[in-house]
């Protein structure tokens, strides 16, 4: 560790000139940097007790027993007069003056309200403790609050005046079905009847229904900021204007671009705004849908302004099957959840016609009688009444009935098949067996004939001393006597 006391010396016209004030030279243990500070005084003894004043502090901020000097300094600043500071940082960074004015109204208020005077008075205690009392303020208006001083805090972590940022963790209030400002789009029926009664206000309505602009980007839009030619036109929206602060041209649909080639005037200068007459307010927007016949409000509480204008915009490229990354891009959105999400009125997407277009799985509606319960064997078909089998013929299939004759897997050792289950092979051959012997027995046996034989021969199949083939021999010799088969038939 290096700690000393000294003057400064230099050289003046010759000769050697020494300070008159003390100054000191700190290097404790592991740490990379010198720390040169002035000590103001003339005394060596005082500047000495200083030194070592400044020594045991470093030593026990190192060790975490202390707070740095600037959290402490901060600590017993007053609190309005850091939120001044952050304020004129966020002028110096260029937001907005609408971001400006809510950031400084919303704190003073917080600070106000909550009876905050110095750092150590802020808790996220106190803070939901507020939050909780306010009954009249949307959810949403809440969530702003907890967002603008969680900001707030995180510039103070940075600038090292706070250890930490405890907002970080407070969790934010459910807006789910709390809204009370909720916005819905207008359907093309609607746009047409108000832009047929807009009147002066039609191309300031177009604005956003075609290029989707804010209220302040259609107010601040100039002649300079469009480029419009025969085939269509360009939008280059500066970045002071753009809420996202991004240079983004983006092109113009036809219509909107034959409107403004209309309302352009012959000798207009560059920098003239396009809207001599401004955004139309709330009360002469109101006035255009009452003439339209459109209502203010629907039956669910969803209002119509301005803004619902720009998700009208955004809602009917969802509508028309645009790209989620192409309606993001053409909506000047940084995240595609608020393009998706808040921007996109589902009220308006063609649900009924996505679900017919799908297509079926060719699933009959007819229901069969014969119903298949759990871990039951597939039910065996009919066996149609045929032609009897004449005596001086072979029992063969013939012609193409070939391919439709049931397979049978060669037999594993005995004992390996279960004696049932789907999975067994001689249980399925005498299932099927007995079916078509009593079948058959019900179709051409004169009436009193015993059915304990088409049992007895179902049975057969379960031996599990002999193979499928040999039963099925069996069986044949049993239920046809008169038809001669060999052993390997």
């Amino acid at each position: 560790m290096e700690a000393r006391i000294y003057k400064t010396k230099r050289q003046r016209n010759g000769k050697r000139v020494v300070g008159r004030v003390y100054r000191a030279r700190v290097k404790l243990d592991g740490d990379d940097k010198v720390r040169d500070i002035a000590l103001k005084v003339t005394d060596r003894q005082v500047a000495q007790q200083k030194l070592n004043e400044i020594v045991r502090e470093l030593e026990h901020e190192a060790a975490g027993l202390l707070p740095s000097k600037v959290e402490r300094e901060a600590a017993q600043s007053p609190l309005l007069d850091l939120v001044a500071e952050y304020v004129n940082e966020l002028t110096v960074l260029g937001r907005s003056e609408d971001h400006l004015r809510h950031v400084d109204k919303r704190l003073r208020k917080l600070v106000r309200e909550c009876a905050w005077k110095k750092l150590a008075d802020v808790t996220p205690a106190t803070f939901q403790a507020w939050r909780k009392a306010q009954t009249g303020k949307a959810p949403k208006t809440l969530n702003e609050y907890l967002a603008v001083l969680s900001a707030f805090w995180t510039w103070l972590r940075r600038q090292g005046r706070v250890p930490a940022n405890p907002f970080e963790l407070v969790e934010r209030a459910d807006t789910r079905g709390k809204e009370k400002c909720k916005r819905r789009a207008l359907s093309d029926a609607d746009v047409v009847r108000l832009l047929q009664v807009a009147g002066k206000n039609q191309l300031a309505y177009l604005l956003p229904l075609h290029a989707g602009l804010r209220r302040n980007e259609a107010n601040k839009l100039r002649w300079s900021d469009l480029v419009l030619g025969v085939q269509g036109g360009l939008l280059r929206m500066p970045v002071a204007v753009n809420k996202n602060r991004k240079d983004q041209p983006l092109p113009l649909h036809r219509e909107l671009v034959a409107a403004l080639q209309r309302s352009k005037p012959k000798d207009n200068q560059a920098n003239a705004v396009v809207l001599v007459n401004g955004v139309p307010d709330m009360d002469e927007f109101r006035a255009d849908l009452e003439k339209a016949g459109i209502p203010f409000l629907d039956e669910s509480g969803q209002r119509l302004d301005y803004h619902a204008l720009r998700k009208t915009f955004i809602t009917r490229l969802s509508r028309n099957k645009v790209h989620p990354r192409l309606a993001m891009e053409l909506a000047r959105h940084s995240d595609l959840k608020l393009t998706m999400k808040n921007y996109t009125d589902a009220g308006q997407l063609p649900l009924q016609e996505v679900m017919d277009s799908l297509p079926g799985y060719g699933v009959d509606s007819r229901i069969d009688s014969r119903k298949l319960v759990a871990d039951s064997p597939a039910v065996s078909p009919a066996v149609a009444v045929g032609e009897t089998l004449k005596e001086d013929k072979p029992a063969a299939n013939i012609g193409e009935s070939h391919g439709l004759s049931l397979s049978v897997a060669a037999s594993p050792p005995d004992g390996e098949w279960r004696r049932e289950g789907d999975s067994n092979p001689r249980y399925l051959l005498g299932i099927h067996a007995f079916q078509a012997c009593a079948l058959n027995h019900s179709a051409i046996s004169p009436p009193g004939t015993k059915l304990w034989p088409c049992i007895l021969l179902g049975a057969i199949f379960f031996r599990r001393t002999a193979t499928p083939e040999a039963n099925c021999r069996l069986l044949f010799r049993l239920r046809f006597p008169r038809i001669k088969i060999s052993d390997e038939q």
